[in-house]
């Protein structure tokens, strides 16, 4: 199966090993793991190891990406949907902060595109920070993921050492395993851009704050800063400030049927489009 092979081929490059976390120590391990990256007290982690063996007893995905000597460098959990959809919904997916840079986290995606192509799926949803640039590039470019629904504060207030005091404005992305964007990102290794006019912004950065700007072009850029976490740390006002505004700016666009069609790092921020879908 070529998604399998592309999954191997991404995990040597990265020097990594899947394994399924699901038995009590892996559970441990990962319960751990998962306190370290969204650094949060020993006594609360996003998901308890007994949970995460439950959640892999029920035939769901858990797996980490372990190196030479079987260190935890990344972990994901992907669990499926109702009977009848070939969904699955990766609810929390991680790497550590020293293994970035890898494409640990590309290996470990491909191996549960993979794992879910397997198992009769289709595609896979998960949420992310419209605020954290690197996972928007990621998720969007590398990948070759799609988003056209914007969550306003779709969790709740998290805590953890991550998100802050911030609400849980998420982007739900949409990753269609055999579209052919998403094979030519994940087996071929080609990264498609989509040939659209320049984008006119719509939000620009201005220093560590946002501003708003007119345009009301077809296509217009959307920004985000260079690094929310470190932002949300030295001024949270600012954060706050960033939160809002794209909330209005981006959500108020996909709202409006405008479509996402790539994330553009050198630009800083999101392209969309208000033609024809």
């Amino acid at each position: 199966m070529q998604a399998r092979a592309s999954a191997a081929r991404a995990a040597a490059r990265a020097g990594v090993r899947m394994q399924t976390l699901g038995p009590t120590a892996r559970s441990v391990a990962c319960e751990r793991f998962l306190c370290e990256v969204w650094r949060t007290d020993p006594d609360r982690p996003p998901i308890p190891a007994d949970v995460i063996t439950a959640i892999a007893d029920a035939g769901n995905y858990v797996v980490g990406a372990l190196d030479e000597t079987d260190g935890l460098l990344a972990a994901a959990i992907g669990l499926w949907g109702p009977p009848g959809r070939p969904v699955m919904h990766s609810h929390i997916a991680g790497v550590h902060a020293a293994a970035r840079g890898r494409d640990v986290g590309f290996a470990l995606k491909l191996d549960q595109r993979a794992h879910a192509l397997e198992n009769g799926g289709a595609q896979i949803t998960w949420t992310f920070d419209p605020l954290v640039a690197r996972n928007a590039h990621f998720n969007l470019r590398k990948l070759a993921g799609t988003a056209d629904e914007y969550l306003v504060d779709h969790y709740g207030r998290l805590s953890d050492g991550v998100n802050g005091t911030d609400d849980s404005d998420r982007l739900l992305l949409r990753w269609d395993l055999l579209a052919a964007p998403v094979r030519a990102a994940c087996d071929e290794g080609v990264r498609r851009v989509p040939a659209v006019p320049t984008p006119r912004a719509r939000l620009i950065a201005d220093g560590d704050r946002p501003v708003p700007c007119p345009a009301d072009d077809e296509t217009v850029l959307v920004a985000v800063p260079a690094d929310i976490e470190d932002l949300r740390r030295r001024d949270p006002a600012a954060a706050r400030d960033w939160r809002l505004a794209v909330r209005d700016a981006l959500g108020g666009l996909l709202a409006d049927g405008a479509r996402l069609v790539d994330f553009d790092r050198s630009a800083g921020g999101y392209v969309l489009t208000r033609g024809e879908r």
